[in-house]
């Protein structure tokens, strides 16, 4: 029998893996709109998130209403840079360099994101001991390079004509590394501090905050690029059928399923989870190339679980 604390990790946990599945779609995204610009790629994507916010406004009325100016100015800056700025450089990594090289770049978050918010807690008295933590992070990363061996060789291939592109696309690769490593800590800040705050309406919210920057950011991009003369590009009902999509299940939904992880993990556990949207990002790229995953990728895949699930217990056994 589960108390109340190990029925809290065991919902956290169910959270952050729904929420990766659902963010494991978003890599196919640019590889379904390859003659689409990141940039309409991006805004689609978040004025399609905000259209499925508005309706909620009603529904969640009364909650929305007890938010402060700097709760709406908190939920601004994680709503432009933890989302358009963020998967404007992941998708303009994926259309440099291929879907493969942005997971690599992702996968790295787990490490990233535990180290830091694992130092940061210290002062919290909530920080799991180093060498408690360690066996975990160590999986993390050799799981991490052996997944990826054979896919940096893909990505090589692909790109051995065009290396100025390949290391575009890693650049663009680093700095959604970095936006993203900030993001999750930050959130989590705000959800921890405030536990009785709906994951749901957070999500809405930052929905309703996106909106209004990514349509100004398409109209301004579409009045200024002289190569595309249709508003919605060359295929426009497939455009918005994937846009709409992406915008429903990627952001609404998966930012919601990470809230509610978020408000229920420690920061250092809730950033290892991001491992799981590396794995079905994997999966999702090998089944749209029509492609069986090799056995060292497999390896690769089954340690990086293995990480996640190591550290778990740890924070568990620390009764953090």
């Amino acid at each position: 029998m589960l108390d109340s604390r190990d029925r809290n990790l065991a919902v956290g946990f169910s959270c952050g893996v729904f929420a990766c599945v659902l963010w494991g779609l978003v890599y196919l995204v640019p590889l379904a709109l390859p003659d689409y610009d990141p940039i309409y790629i991006t805004a689609g994507r978040f004025v399609s998130f905000g259209l499925v916010a508005v309706p909620l406004i009603w529904l969640e009325r009364h909650e929305l209403a007890c938010y402060s100016a700097s709760d709406w100015w908190y939920v601004t800056k994680l709503g432009v840079i933890g989302n358009i700025v963020y998967y404007w450089t992941l998708a303009s990594c994926i259309q440099y360099a291929g879907a493969p090289l942005a997971g690599m770049c992702m996968a790295v978050i787990p490490v990233s994101v535990a180290v830091i918010a694992n130092w940061r807690d210290r002062k919290r008295h909530r920080a799991l001991p180093w060498k408690k933590l360690a066996p975990g992070l160590i999986l993390v990363v050799v799981g991490f390079t052996l997944a990826n061996s054979g896919e940096l060789d893909v990505v090589t291939r692909a790109n051995s004509g065009d290396s100025v592109r390949f290391w575009i696309g890693c650049a663009f690769g680093l700095a959604a590394l970095s936006l993203w490593t900030w993001y999750p800590i930050c959130n989590a800040d705000w959800l921890t501090n405030h536990p009785k705050r709906s994951p749901r309406t957070w999500s809405t919210a930052q929905g309703l905050v996106t909106m209004p920057f990514a349509l100004l950011l398409y109209l301004v991009y579409w009045a200024l690029d002289p190569t595309q003369t249709d508003f919605l590009g060359a295929r426009p009902l497939w455009f918005i059928f994937v846009a709409a999509g992406s915008g429903l299940v990627c952001s609404w939904m998966g930012i919601a399923f990470w809230n509610a992880m978020s408000q229920r993990l420690p920061t250092a556990l809730a950033g290892q989870m991001i491992v799981f949207e590396t794995i079905f990002a994997v999966i999702f790229a090998h089944i749209w190339r029509g492609e069986w995953p090799t056995l060292t990728m497999v390896a690769g895949l089954s340690l990086l679980l293995a990480g996640v699930l190591v550290s778990m217990a740890a924070f568990r056994a620390a009764r953090l």
